[in-house]
């Protein structure tokens, strides 16, 4: 079963343009935080079908809502060696959590593609990476940590 599941990172985040525009609609909960970046981890290329823009690298970006950032940051490298394998939409393995391959847009719009996943400690399928006990990953080349605190409004 495919599940659809919201991409949050904006075109204001992955142009760096606009950010004040869209800062009050994709406001993040006060205890949402970005932990760091992973660099050299596996290709993702795509069109994000909620923004509309194209990532195209190995840079990504853990956020966290109600979870730590040492569990996040340990937890990723394991999950994005599954992403790099699993099918879009598939589910990734962590015990504890229900994690999944988010599905985008191939980079020419055309066909689907993927550019991260998200997990929610607890029961449930992840609906929303600003949902409480949720963490992700996603491919955020070239942006840095503070242009995509800064979107967020992120401290």
């Amino acid at each position: 079963m495919r599940v659809a599941v919201p991409i949050v990172l904006s075109a204001a985040v992955l142009t760096g343009i606009g950010t004040q525009a869209f800062a009050a609609r994709t406001a993040a909960p006060a205890n949402t935080k970005i932990c760091g970046q992973i660099k050299r981890g596996p290709h993702a290329k795509y069109l994000s079908l909620v923004s509309g823009i194209r990532s195209d690298g190995t840079t990504w970006t853990v956020i966290v809502t109600g979870v730590p950032c040492a569990y996040a940051m340990t937890k990723t490298p394991g999950l994005l060696k599954q992403w790099a394998k699993a099918k879009i939409g598939a589910p990734l393995k962590l015990a504890g959590a229900t994690c999944l391959k988010m599905t985008d847009r191939a980079y020419s719009g055309q066909g689907t593609s993927s550019g991260g996943f998200m997990c929610h400690r607890g029961s449930g399928a992840p609906t929303n990476i600003f949902g409480p006990s949720t963490f992700a990953a996603r491919e955020t080349a070239p942006y840095t940590v503070a242009q995509i605190k800064a979107f967020f409004g992120i401290k």
